[in-house]
């Protein structure tokens, strides 16, 4: 079987490589999508446009709510060949579906959630887009229902995917290499799901309850954070993520309702380090975060939960310490980028026949 991947414009897959070498960035590839050829399959990634026609693909991009239409069009001939294409979000996924009729897609959906939802114009082209779809699939468990009820498909070609990250990147941190107060709490996300005010509430009602809790937050959101209590890292972090875990005890995400799995790589990434998480529980966070054992997952909006689940851990260092270790088992079992690619693997063979 050949897949051939068709990536965000922003990827440059070569690039990529010499980046990961350097050791900035997770994976050989994005989201680890060469272990689709583990088993001998042949992966091709798109080649990115450059010079004008990378200009005037952008610029049609910000008209077209940031779907990749010219690249759709003018990548054909980088398709030949392949036996099914693949897309892993709907910015390739909608635009290679209306151009490409010789060989099946296969998309991911990230963001689509009801149609209903959207302006007329842009429903019409996404629903009709999603029918010609040989399969859709979505790493948060919450969506896969909502795409069956509320979009005109086939059921039987949605699938949800497992959610992986490359576990050799995000080692597991030693335990007693956290911070020495063992008071430091991480997080991080740029997204429109994250909800910073609550986890902001909920450390500072650690810290009036007498821990004195320090918050390290990397965001380019705009948050508001007393000195005293924590530092925000208003850029993108990278590798750098890496020195945070460690000095962690616990790693926290708070977010606003949303079935469509926000924060999922963030909770992997602290799990794999070995540290707790403290998590909203939103729609899917559970097949992820095991409350109890690996984490602690709380109501959204709510700051006082988020507190007394922080609190606790911080509180009973062996505790949190058992559920980091819990945790990195889970990843290593259940959440790598190989088995991922290895369930996108069995989707596009089943497409491909």
């Amino acid at each position: 079987m050949h897949v051939h991947v068709e990536l965000p414009e922003e990827l440059d897959v070569e690039e990529y490589r010499l980046r990961n070498a350097r050791g900035e960035i997770p994976d050989h590839t994005p989201y680890g999508l060469h272990h689709i050829g583990d088993e001998g399959d042949v992966v091709t990634f798109r080649r990115p446009a450059n010079g004008l026609l990378a200009y005037g693909s952008r610029k049609v991009r910000d008209r077209l709510d940031m779907y990749e239409a010219v690249t759709a069009v003018t990548g054909a001939v980088q398709r030949r060949g392949a036996d099914a294409l693949l897309c892993m979000d709907e910015r390739n996924g909608l635009p290679a579906l209306l151009t490409s009729r010789r060989r099946p897609v296969v998309t991911g959906v990230g963001w689509l959630v009801r149609p209903d939802l959207l302006r007329p114009t842009h429903r019409r082209a996404a629903t009709t887009a999603l029918r010609r779809a040989a399969g859709l699939f979505t790493q948060s468990p919450g969506l896969v229902p909502i795409l069956k009820a509320h979009w005109d498909v086939d059921p039987d070609r949605v699938h949800g995917v497992t959610l992986g990250i490359d576990p050799e990147f995000y080692p597991e941190q030693p335990w007693e290499g956290r911070d020495p107060s063992g008071v430091t709490v991480t997080s991080v996300g740029d997204d429109r799901n994250r909800d910073h005010a609550t986890l902001v509430g909920a450390v500072e009602r650690v810290r009036a309850a007498g821990l004195p809790a320090w918050l390290e937050l990397a965001t380019t959101l705009p948050v508001q954070l007393a000195p005293e209590a924590g530092v925000v890292h208003a850029r993108r972090m990278n590798a750098a993520m890496r020195g945070l875990y460690q000095r962690s005890t616990v790693v926290a995400i708070a977010l606003r309702p949303n079935p469509v799995g926000a924060g999922l790589t963030v909770a992997l990434e602290g799990l794999a380090s070995g540290r707790p998480v403290v998590a909203t529980d939103n729609p899917g966070m559970d097949t992820y975060v095991d409350h109890g054992r690996t984490g602690l997952l709380v109501p959204p909006d709510d700051p006082e939960a988020m507190a007394e689940a922080i609190g606790k851990l911080l509180a009973d260092p062996e505790r949190a310490a058992q559920m980091g270790a819990a945790g990195r088992k889970e990843v290593e079992a259940r959440f790598t980028s190989a088995s991922m690619a290895g369930e996108l693997r069995d989707i596009l063979r089943g497409v491909v026949g």
